[in-house]
């Protein structure tokens, strides 16, 4: 049991704040995901304004910042933006773990819940092509399938991300939501406590994942296993 605390207490990437001649930033590592900006005092020209209610938000975060530093008159550069991950960013180890759990499939078939499915786990809901009884396809036309279907999936988690994210974090997220769905990622606790920094909390959401008309499934009881383990990676 310690040692899966200490392994979750790793993963999460404190935050600290940084002053510049410029802002007051939250920063995590070392870009910025966000900003108080400051502006000329309308009084005094040698003092500037800051609005410091947006700070409260700070405090509040599960990894809320315990230090400070000032680098103001030193002509050092302004900190970089966190970007979020684009597609097309899913690691190796999140692309075998979907081949892995959705298995090749090249003639339709009916999946536990009796939705259409062919390939590497796609449906019609994911877009074209229509799956339908019957259709059959080549492993090389799953393949072409697989990475149309990823783009639209590492598009809909990077744009749900509002905070610093690793390649294991997003990669992760791919294929659950991949698994269960982008509306049902979208409104997770897993994705909520992700984007708030608490990401043993987020972790310890995967294995709630695994029901299917009520029932657990063993199939995705190891699934989520294998998400959870490639998150705190």
């Amino acid at each position: 049991m310690t040692a899966v605390v200490l392994r979750r207490q790793e993963v999460r990437m404190a935050t600290w704040i940084k002053e510049t001649d410029r802002a007051i930033y939250l920063m995590q590592g070392n870009v910025w995901i966000s900003r108080i900006t400051k502006a000329p005092s309308a009084t005094n020209p040698k003092e500037q304004v800051v609005n410091i209610t947006g700070m409260e938000a700070w405090f509040n975060r599960p990894d809320a910042p315990a230090g400070m530093t000032v680098s103001m008159g030193t002509g050092a550069p302004e900190p970089e933006q966190w970007v979020p991950p684009q597609s097309g960013q899913i690691n190796q180890a999140g692309l075998e773990l979907i081949k892995h759990f959705e298995g090749l499939r090249t003639t339709a078939y009916k999946d536990p819940v009796g939705i259409w499915t062919i390939g590497y786990g796609h449906t019609s809901m994911a877009g074209p092509p229509p799956v339908y009884e019957g259709m059959t396809i080549t492993a090389a036309e799953a393949e072409a399938i697989l990475q149309q279907d990823l783009d639209i999936f590492e598009r809909g988690v990077a744009d749900a991300l509002t905070i610093t994210t690793n390649e294991h974090q997003f990669s992760a997220m791919v294929s659950f939501s991949f698994n269960v769905g982008l509306g049902a990622y979208r409104s997770s606790t897993l994705l909520k406590k992700h984007n708030t920094g608490d990401f043993a909390g987020a972790a310890d959401e995967f294995p709630r994942w695994v029901y299917a008309d009520g029932e657990v499934l063993p199939g995705l009881v190891r699934r989520r296993q294998a998400e959870q383990a490639l998150y705190l990676k």
